[in-house]
């Protein structure tokens, strides 16, 4: 499973810059994604501290297409470019300025190749701001990058292992 930490600063020195973070993602893994919301883009920020009750901040974590039109993939039509293909609210951690998200293995098996992605931060009806954006690329499902694992052996071919006997590979 993936685990990706994000800092995003809340109050930026140029409101026409939002962050850009891009994703590289095969189809069928699970991703763990964490941001830490910091108060300002300076080196020595501290977190954004929230409180979590009503009317306190949230995030929110969107993905859609951005592929233009619709696409015939060998019979397979692929979502039109800004059909929104995933849409959830972070969970917060207490009074960190952080937030999770958990997407289970399999939940990016429909997605194009190509997806543009951002991560909002939200005040119930009070408005909402964009903290960071980018696209996700989409590896497809089967495709293997580099060699097969292989155990690790002994000058005499025998497999090492560890204490609880499990096999230890290169």
């Amino acid at each position: 499973m993936p685990s990706i930490a994000l800092v995003a600063p809340y109050m930026r020195t140029s409101m026409l810059h939002i962050p850009r973070r891009d994703l590289v993602l095969s189809a069928a893994d699970s991703l763990f994604l964490r941001l830490v919301v910091v108060e300002s883009d300076t080196p020595c920020a501290q977190s954004l501290q929230a409180t979590n009750g009503i009317g306190g901040p949230g995030a929110r974590i969107m993905v859609w297409s951005d592929r233009p039109g619709w696409l015939n993939d060998y019979g397979m039509l692929l979502p039109t470019q800004g059909q929104v293909l995933y849409n959830e609210p972070g969970v917060p951690l207490q009074n960190t300025g952080s937030f999770d998200w958990a997407l289970p293995s399999g939940t990016m098996v429909g997605w194009p190749p190509r997806c543009a992605w951002c991560v909002q931060l939200t005040y119930g009806l009070a408005g909402v701001d964009v903290l960071l954006s980018g696209r996700l690329h989409m590896r497809p499902l089967g495709v293997t990058f580099g060699l097969p694992l292989q155990p690790l052996l002994t000058s005499e071919a025998v497999p090492v292992q560890t204490d609880s006997e499990e096999q230890v590979y290169v």
